[in-house]
């Protein structure tokens, strides 16, 4: 946040450690800058951590990332200057590009040839009336209005709130609000993704319903499986079979995952 162009009496940052075994400290010249404050948040799941900000926030304007993103220098001041617009308050989320970047771009792992092809669409989740907490914008009194964060979510939490909240107010897509996300650099750590994914379009979704859970896991396989084909035979074969490599692993998690979650056990976090 150091690298922001707002004036930084304009801003502040709070941060939520969200996991009780190890304190978080942060250097003092980190946030000589600006005004920084710390909370923890013992509740697991990143969506008890946010509410925890909202809480405490004193802005009227509420601007969500992750601990591992990078907003551009221009991520605040951009999305101020839209803010400024909305004269009627009528916007209810601001998104904007997610894209991402790799350790060495040179020389991608399967995850992360995997990741190039499947990256963060944003700007087709706003069409849907969608956004991700990696770059995520609202009024705060909106935020509180819909009382914040489903806690009982550990993934899709993004996704339940954002249509609530669309459904009543507008949202827009800035290509000029950009926020940097890494690739994941292991399939392991795809995999995991995907099965934390699956975990909460099960609670939200399908709790109540095993057969359409199990029909939803057998339309996602099958669209693992078209996609790896149209892979094949639309990029070189070194990155398409890696693709297929990551898909086959997915497929197999996702399955492990989905007989999990139908004998009771938590969903990922």
């Amino acid at each position: 946040m150091k690298q922001q162009q707002l004036a930084s009496d304009l801003f502040e940052v709070i941060v939520v450690n969200n996991d009780p075994e190890i304190p978080l400290e942060l250097p003092k010249d980190f946030y000589a800058n600006y005004s920084l404050i710390l909370f923890e948040e013992p509740r697991p799941g990143s969506y008890a951590a946010r509410n925890k900000g909202i809480a405490h926030a004193n802005g009227e304007i509420l601007a969500f990332t992750d601990s591992d993103c990078l907003p551009d220098t221009n991520w605040l001041s951009n999305a101020l200057e839209i803010f400024d617009r909305d004269t009627q308050k009528k916007l209810g989320i601001l998104t904007g590009p997610v894209p991402l970047f790799y350790k060495d771009p040179k020389k991608l792992t399967a995850a992360e040839v995997y990741e190039k092809y499947t990256g963060f669409t944003t700007e087709a989740y706003a069409k849907e009336g969608h956004a991700i907490t990696a770059n995520w914008f609202s009024y705060r009194n909106t935020l509180l209005a819909f009382k914040g964060f489903d806690e009982n979510l550990k993934s899709n939490g993004d996704s339940d709130l954002s249509k609530k909240i669309t459904d009543q107010y507008e949202i827009q897509y800035s290509p000029n609000v950009i926020v940097r996300h890494p690739s994941r650099y292991f399939v392991s750590e795809v995999v995991y993704k995907y099965r934390r994914v699956l975990g909460g379009t099960y609670q939200r979704k399908f709790k109540k319903s095993r057969f359409k859970f199990l029909g939803y896991l057998l339309d996602f396989t099958w669209r693992r499986v078209r996609f790896s084909a149209k892979k094949m035979v639309t990029i070189r074969p070194k990155e398409s079979s890696q693709i297929l490599v990551v898909n086959l692993a997915i497929v197999w998690g996702t399955w492990k995952e989905f007989f999990y979650l139908l004998n009771g056990l938590e969903t990922k976090r």
